[in-house]
């Protein structure tokens, strides 16, 4: 036919299906390799996972600060593609610094990320300090501080506000009265502008000891306590009957707290120190 090379349509349909079975093959052989690294790299599973926790609550063994070290970081090099590498991270890190492991702990801690709750951000600070590096010290501390009061300006029983003094931030917090007789009613909250931990003035009502004062004077008695909540404790400065409002004492919190930020409490530079009672720092929300 003049020459051309001529193709039947039996052959062109032979050739197509030659051409479609080779690039079937091709994407096939691609997905087994494809599964067989992603099988490769994941070494740990839910029961993995699963095995650690149960590890952390075995009745029969002592959880020591060695102990869950131990278990933990031995999940953290087993499984460091598992969701929960952060979390098991931030428990190492506690561990480790219960056992004056700075460097330990510093890595542990860096590997957490953000953490919610305030004793481990605590501790991230302390260790962080005690390692030298007090630019994530006083980072982890501001923003624990900006989630805290995020947190509270959501709630509806809570009203805040702030105030730049000259060496500070001056939280003040109102919380609804749900209960007269339980939690804290006010408290004025002074962060550092530059290191160190921060501190609060609170007006409360202490069951406890509200009732051992009862028992000793053997009378009936309404009125609050005022404490100053530092990191190495709680210095009780009076009781003001509860007809002085709350705004009444505001000047008087004012310049307790400005001196406390000229001069604020420094974490220690050589060991891990922790707070006591970080929640009377950043007081939350009285439960009812």
């Amino acid at each position: 036919m003049g020459g051309e090379y001529h193709v039947s349509k039996r052959k062109r349909r032979y050739i197509g299906a030659v051409i479609a079975t080779i690039v079937t093959t091709v994407a096939a052989m691609d997905l087994v390799a494809e599964a067989q690294t992603e099988t490769r790299a994941q070494t740990c599973y839910l029961r993995d996972a699963t095995e650690w926790q149960l590890a952390l609550h075995d009745t029969e063994q002592e959880q020591s600060p060695a102990y869950i070290r131990e278990v933990t970081e031995t999940f953290l090099s087993d499984c460091p593609d598992r969701p929960e590498f952060q979390d098991a991270s931030r428990i190492a890190g506690i561990a480790a610094a219960d056992m004056q492991d700075v460097g330990a702990a510093a890595l542990h801690f860096r590997n957490a990320g953000w953490m919610s709750d305030l004793m481990s951000n605590f501790y991230a600070i302390s260790t962080f300090s005690a390692a030298g590096d007090t630019q994530s010290a006083w980072r982890v501390r501001d923003q624990m501080v900006e989630s805290w009061r995020t947190r509270l300006e959501r709630h509806p029983n809570v009203s805040v506000s702030a105030e730049a003094l000259e060496h500070g931030m001056l939280y003040q917090v109102y919380f609804s009265e749900l209960d007269r007789e339980a939690g804290t009613r006010a408290a004025w909250v002074a962060v550092p502008f530059g290191p160190g931990f921060p501190a609060t003035l609170s007006f409360s009502h202490d069951r406890m000891r509200m009732a051992l004062r009862k028992a000793r004077a053997a009378e009936d008695f309404d009125f609050r306590y005022v404490d100053l909540n530092r990191c190495r404790g709680r210095r009780t400065l009076g009781r003001i009957d509860t007809k002085i409002a709350t705004h009444d004492f505001d000047a008087s919190a004012r310049a307790s707290l400005s001196a406390y930020l000229a001069a604020p409490d420094q974490p220690d530079t050589e060991t891990i120190t922790l707070c006591a009672f970080p929640d009377r720092l950043l007081p939350s929300v009285p439960k009812p």
